[in-house]
């Protein structure tokens, strides 16, 4: 059965990384548009730094979110947060299922990650579950499965996640614009308070110089009235 493996995954603190792990047994690397770059952990970070974290929205539970823009030809990226401002972060082969990608974004949340190899060891792991349970499936079913059928089972899970990730971006969206929304009420109300403030002080100091003036003029003429 064909083996599969996701390329790229990054763990994240406070935008800061703290373990990588990379694997370049797939074929069919992408390169970057008309640079031509090969997909070396270089370009990776060089992504994730640029392109992927700017975009990221935190989302509370085991919610992954998939860039809806295509950042590397032949891969696909996905993201999930965690509490502690962790981000971890996947690029996977197009012709990877895309549960993979899911199911290791969601356990390695579960896991310490401190170093490259506690990384590459959690992510190999869950890729060798993965594997074990389709190998599962192929000797549990009542007709052999070819590998005609799995294709066809892996793209129906497919058009399944599409749909679910595509609603979980429509979400990730929303979160993001009403934070965006809440903070630019924040600010307005904060600059609405600053000019009632500097109003008040300028009234005060208007009514002031009205009340000075006004006793200045009164002593004049007062001056004026019994001295002259």
């Amino acid at each position: 059965m064909k083996q599969f493996n996701v390329t790229y995954v990054e763990a994240l603190r406070d935008n800061r990384v703290i373990a990588s792990f990379y694997d370049n047994s797939s074929n069919g690397y992408g390169s970057l548009g008309k640079v031509g770059l090969t997909a070396t952990p270089k370009v990776f970070r060089k992504l994730v730094d640029e392109l992927v974290i700017p975009k990221v929205v935190p989302l509370e539970g085991n919610k992954v979110t998939k860039l809806s823009s295509a950042l590397l030809d032949g891969f696909e990226c996905y993201y999930g947060t965690e509490a502690g401002n962790m981000v971890y972060v996947c690029f996977s082969p197009v012709n990877v299922p895309k549960i993979l990608p899911l199911r290791i974004l969601t356990e390695l949340k579960s896991m310490t990650n401190e170093s490259d190899q506690e990384l590459d060891s959690h992510v190999r792991a869950i890729v060798q579950n993965f594997h074990e349970e389709l190998l599962s499936y192929h000797d549990s079913s009542t007709a052999e499965a070819t590998e005609q059928d799995m294709q066809e089972i892996i793209q129906l899970m497919n058009d399944n996640i599409d749909k679910f990730l595509q609603r979980q971006e429509r979400v990730s969206l929303l979160v993001d614009r009403t934070s965006k929304l809440n903070q630019s009420s924040y600010n307005f109300k904060r600059k609405a308070v600053r000019i009632k403030t500097k109003m008040w002080w300028q009234n005060v100091k208007m009514c002031s110089a009205i009340t000075a003036v006004t006793a200045l003029v009164g002593t004049t003429v007062f001056l004026a009235v019994h001295y002259v």
